[in-house]
């Protein structure tokens, strides 16, 4: 049982360690994003907009880290659990 909690933690570090790349490069889209002329250009992506596409990349994030977990708790033999049906996009 050693190995395998040596094992998922070691995940949860490199996972964490993701996670917080992810938001250094978040910060600096946002500080790029604060430099766009306040005039853009047709076809141009909206500071708003870079935002939204953001904050879904963070959620599919999430998403996919419910759905390992869960994976890693059936392979374990843990109960079995109903996931949430993905969510549609418009």
């Amino acid at each position: 049982m050693a190995d395998y909690q040596t094992y998922v933690t070691d995940l949860q570090k490199q996972f964490l360690a993701a996670i917080q790349k992810v938001g250094e490069v978040q910060a600096k889209l946002i500080e790029a994003v604060r430099d766009v002329p306040a005039t853009l250009e047709s076809g141009q992506v909206t500071p708003a907009e870079m935002v939204e596409k953001s904050f879904e990349f963070t959620t599919q994030v999430l998403d996919t880290q419910r759905e390992l977990t869960l994976r890693l708790i059936s392979a374990a033999g843990g109960p079995s659990t109903k996931t949430r049906p993905a969510k549609q996009t418009a």
